[in-house]
């Protein structure tokens, strides 16, 4: 008789044991896991420390002032010039949780600045773990990424997004898994809403993906697309004449532009005078008048038969319907014949393609699959609708939010508001980010010289062994951010209006190039074969000494510059009989013998290895410096290139101080004041119950219950009745807005045969004579410890009060002018 012997119950595994158990496997944080939470606190750190106490930018009372009257219950009307709505809905909502201040008017884009250092977090698998962790590490120390991320504008939003969007291509592709094609459809849908940067994104990134498409599914078809869109791009930006003008104006025959309106649908015909275009004639476009933008960016009162003439104006014109007549017969003409033209066999191109089971025409192919492109198309247009028509209260805005837009900010491209040179963004990188530039080219170089050896390399091995499945995103993904960094690099720089905080959009597409490049630099140098070395033990000892000693000597070389530079370069500096810039030169060649020394004892792979680091620590160390001057130092102080026309801190002094009196004095904000047509004060004066704006010539002096008014400088001093009016009041002068002397970096026409003085720009004196020691001494005065090299501007506003409350509010007030 046998007997069937079982385990004992306490050796039977509980399905419910097994499942906690694997519940704590996947709640257990890795330590990569644990960098990225680690980067994340840091960077909420850096962008609340101190968030409310930078006095607010022109720019930034707009925005923060629109969000309030949004929240106050007045309603949105989408204007391009404000760009998107997104920034609105959102601070309103911050309002509406944490109230309204100047702390709170900027904690959505701190939020959205820290979820950015995150992000590279996603395609860590595509981008290598080490460089997703080194880009966010970058993003967490950019200076212009960080100061624009502790900064009311826009930007942040719409580089997060355009981040998310990146992320959303990649691991749809990575994956086929719809849920990340929905996350570029919101990405995109979100970056619609936001800014007009969108549309230059849109124009960097699809083209990139309609060749791909085109050149795995019909490669003629890629011709015919590429001069379709020269053509295009022609009849838009080259053939359309010139207008004449008197200064900024554009001259018409009959005054100026008139624009339609609900009781004048069609004013009277106004034609430009023009000089005509070239090879066809051409008049100007409508947005060559900067009052065409301006009135065709929204249409407040939603009269849709007004708005539809003013877009008429611009679709009438013969330059742009031959560009949308040229635009269809070209797409048609490039992608028809995929799905139309059939060969000897009667397979379509597409189904040729189809059949090499090529892993990017599988991708392609995807998008048909239950509806998912359909749904992600539902997605984008509901996100646009629904912010655009401020959640159906504004309809006519799903019409501005893409025409508008387009439309206002062409006309702004020849306005080239700033002033700013092509170099512009060139010359920020250099002052800002040094690491990112450099590793960011180095990168570049990297792809374009090795990238085509290595995809010959790949085509071989999957000719050998077949079609390879999948994706080398080790060669993809590297291409894509070079195409990414060099494409916002040059678009940016091409468009009219070039300002600082737009830099972080060129800044965030570098970071994760150079972050590759560096990272695959080192790796590289430091990999050592299994069997190369008997003792690895050993080995990495030595090479840890050997590396630790070298970056000694760089340290001590690069604190030895800025030591003998800070005492060169000081105002009690002797003449030197050597040019200066020979110090910082010195220690270059000293470094590059000690990297050859390097390589000598190590070999010269590691002593690459080894420079990499050393080219960080000197280089991430100025970032860090120039991070933390530019965002706690001299926050609202322009003695940085970034600031820009910043609103100075005795306006948000002066403000803060009137508050404070108006609480003594009536234990509330019930204080009467006024002000003038100065755009700032609706921001600043938001809380005062009793206030009046007045026209910038006072119409009549302020009554006896008035106690401040503020006003601009130059309407005290252009309405001379104006100091009738405020006899009694005691007056004091202060900067409204100032900025750093620009003309230092503007280079004239003739800089390279003009007379140089002491007084020509800085750059223009570094172009020409490098070892000048006065032009070397004020560019290292202004890298190391931003002293600027000319003298701050400024727009000033007065500051009348009652000679009681001049004494009650103290400093700042009481000087007579």
């Amino acid at each position: 008789m046998s007997v069937a012997e079982f385990p004992p119950r306490s050796t039977e595994a509980d399905p419910r044991d097994r499942h906690t158990a694997q519940q704590r496997f996947r709640l257990s944080l890795t330590l990569e896991q644990c960098l990225y939470i680690a980067l994340i606190l840091v960077a909420l750190l850096t962008h609340f420390w101190g968030l409310g106490v930078r006095a607010y930018h022109h720019d930034e009372t707009h925005h923060a002032f629109f969000s309030w009257k949004l929240y106050q219950g007045e309603g949105y009307v989408h204007d391009p010039l404000l760009h998107g709505p997104f920034l609105y809905f959102a601070n309103a909502f911050i309002y509406m949780l944490f109230g309204d201040n100047n702390t709170t008017a900027r904690v959505s884009v701190a939020l959205f600045g820290t979820l950015l250092v995150g992000l590279p977090y996603l395609i860590r698998r595509e981008l290598g773990r080490g460089t997703a962790l080194a880009a966010a590490l970058y993003l967490t120390v950019s200076p212009a990424i960080l100061y624009v991320g502790r900064f009311i504008r826009h930007d942040t939003f719409a580089v997060t997004f355009e981040l998310l969007g990146f992320i959303g291509i990649v691991r749809y592709v990575s994956t086929q898994q719809k849920r990340w094609l929905y996350l570029l459809a919101v990405a995109l849908g979100l970056m619609s809403v936001t800014m007009e940067s969108f549309f230059l994104y849109v124009a960097i990134v699809f083209p990139l993906l309609i060749a791909l498409f085109l050149w795995y599914a019909w490669k003629p078809s890629l011709l015919i697309a590429g001069v379709t869109g020269v053509i295009f791009a022609a009849l838009i930006f080259v053939l359309p004449g010139a207008p004449e003008r008197s200064g900024d104006k554009v001259l018409r025959t009959s005054g100026s532009y008139v624009c339609p309106s609900p009781s004048n649908l069609f004013p009277p015909d106004n034609p430009m005078r023009f000089t005509p275009g070239p090879v066809l004639g051409l008049p100007p476009l409508p947005t060559a008048d900067n009052d065409y933008g301006v009135c065709v960016r929204n249409q407040p009162d939603n009269s849709f038969p007004a708005y539809f003439v003013k877009l008429g104006q611009f679709f009438g014109h013969p330059a742009i319907l031959l560009a949308l007549a040229v635009l269809v017969l070209g797409l048609g003409a490039a992608f028809a014949p995929i799905w139309l033209l059939k060969d000897a066999s009667g397979l379509t191109p597409w189904q040729r393609a189809k059949e090499l089971q090529n892993p990017i025409v599988e991708v392609f192919t995807s998008l048909g699959r239950d509806r998912r492109l359909w749904v992600a198309l539902g997605i984008f247009f509901a996100i646009y609708a629904l912010f655009f028509t401020a959640f159906l209260t504004n309809p006519v805005g799903i019409l501005s939010g893409m025409f508008g837009s387009v439309l206002y900010w062409m006309a702004q491209h020849d306005v080239q508001r700033g002033g700013q040179p092509g170099y512009y963004y060139t010359m920020l990188l250099s002052v800002y980010e040094p690491l990112a530039i450099s590793w960011g080219l180095i990168g570049t170089v990297m792809v374009l010289v090795g990238g085509a050896l290595m995809v010959l390399r790949r085509r071989a091995a999957a000719t050998a062994q077949g079609v390879a499945r999948g994706i080398d995103w080790s060669v993809a993904l590297p291409a894509m951010l070079v195409w990414w960094s060099l494409a916002t690099w040059f678009i940016y720089s091409w468009a009219g209006e070039k300002m600082p905080w737009l830099t972080m959009h060129v800044v965030m597409p570098m970071a994760l190039l150079a972050a590759w490049a560096l990272v695959k630099t080192v790796t590289w140098s430091f990999a050592v074969a299994s069997d190369a070395v008997a003792d690895m033990r050993a080995h990495r000892a030595q090479r840890r000494s050997a590396l630790l000693i070298y970056l000694a000597v760089v340290a001590a070389l690069a604190i030895f510059t800025v030591i003998i530079m800070g005492a060169a370069t000081s105002n009690s500096a002797t003449t030197f009989a050597l040019p200066i810039a020979v110090f910082p030169l010195l220690a270059l060649l000293l470094g590059v013998m000690a990297t050859v020394l390097y390589g000598l004892m190590r070999g010269f792979r590691e002593a690459l290895g080894a420079l990499a680091l050393g080219m960080v620590l000197v280089l991430g160390s100025y970032t860090l410096r120039s991070s933390y001057q530019l965002n706690y130092l001299w926050g609202d102080t322009p003695r940085e290139m970034m600031i820009f026309v910043q609103t100075s801190p005795d306006v948000a002094r002066v403000m803060s101080r009137l508050e404070q009196a108006s609480v003594r004095r009536t234990g509330g904000m019930g204080m009467p004041i006024w002000y003038d047509n100065e755009t700032i004060w609706g921001w600043y004066t938001r809380r005062f119950t009793t206030k009046a704006q007045q026209s910038p010539a006072l119409a009549a002096a302020p009554g006896p219950e008035v106690q401040a008014v503020l006003m601009l400088q130059e309407n005290l001093d252009t309405n001379p009745q104006n100091r009738d009016k405020l006899n009694g009041f005691v007056i004091q002068r202060l900067p409204l807005r100032w900025w750093f002397p620009e003309d230092q970096y503007r280079l004239p026409s003739e800089w390279r045969t003009a007379q140089v003085n002491e007084g020509s720009p800085l750059l223009m004196r570094l172009m020409r004579f490098q070892f000048d020691n006065t032009t070397t001494s004020q560019l290292w005065q202004f890298l190391i410890y931003r002293n600027p090299p000319g003298i701050l501007g400024s727009t000033d506003f007065v500051i009348a009060v009652r000679p009681d409350l001049a004494q009650e509010i103290g400093l700042g007030t009481g000087a007579k002018q």
